[in-house]
């Protein structure tokens, strides 16, 4: 009961910070995920997920009213159970997607409560109420809170001891294909952002970090420092045109 609390109390604090403390970016699968592992004593594994679940919803962005599947939740809990299911990653991944996807129909229900508070707060205004105006302003933080909380809270106590019987039960061809598929899941997360980011003035400099990892087998870290090092190269002669054009 304790190690469920802490879980959801983790992911719901996460999510609740970059709405009131500003956008640290906290609440993102990389940062959850491992602090949920630290809570269930396997860091390792929490590190692999955080990692993948966000290749996965790196590009995935919330643009006016649209509400994006739930990442909080899909990470806190799919972690959460893979830890404590003992499932390997590849099919604990693969069952984080439909997880965020039922999360996403609570976090709708909530923001329309939401709406509410926020009609209240207005208001409050309008009468030189600040009191009231701040009850508005927690009450609808503490809906969002728990519309985080009860979900994770609930999937962890309800859902562990299920997971388990349904993995278990998973004929091993069928758990394979759940492997493959979740090796794909990252590879679809990047395709999904680059068609957001992609510029043919810079492909040679992907096509460059492709070819160092998959022919010359350099690690991810060395790639980056490559990366690293040809942007300050590119950013010193950038600077100097500018400053021999003025």
């Amino acid at each position: 009961m304790m190690q469920a609390f802490l879980v959801a109390l983790v992911g719901s604090l996460c999510y609740m910070e970059s709405r009131l403390g500003g956008q640290h970016m906290l609440d993102r699968p990389i940062i959850i995920a491992p602090l949920i592992g630290l809570i269930m004593g396997d860091f390792q594994t929490g590190l692999i997920l955080g990692g993948q679940l966000e290749l996965v919803w790196m590009g995935l962005v919330g643009i006016g009213t649209t509400t994006p599947p739930d990442v909080v939740v899909g990470s806190a809990l799919a972690t959460a159970l893979a830890i404590n299911t003992g499932a390997n990653w590849q099919t604990t991944l693969t069952l984080a997607i439909p997880i965020a996807l039922v999360a996403q129909i609570v976090a709708i229900a909530g923001g329309s409560f939401n709406a509410i508070f926020a009609h209240y707060a207005d208001n409050q205004v309008s009468k030189g109420n600040w009191k009231g105006v701040a009850v508005g302003q927690w009450a609808g933080s503490t809906i969002m809170f728990l519309s985080k909380f009860i979900p994770i809270i609930i999937g962890f106590m309800v859902g562990a001891p299920a997971i388990k019987l349904f993995v278990n039960s998973i004929p091993k061809v069928v758990q394979d294909g759940l492997a493959q598929s979740g090796n794909l899941l990252p590879a679809l997360g990047i395709a999904m952002l680059m068609q957001l980011t992609y510029d043919k003035k810079y492909s040679p400099f992907l096509f460059l970090g492709f070819s160092l990892v998959a022919f010359l087998k350099v690690p991810m870290i060395g790639a980056a420092m490559f990366g690293a090092i040809i942007a300050f190269i590119y950013y010193q002669f950038k600077h100097q045109e500018q400053e021999e054009v003025l």
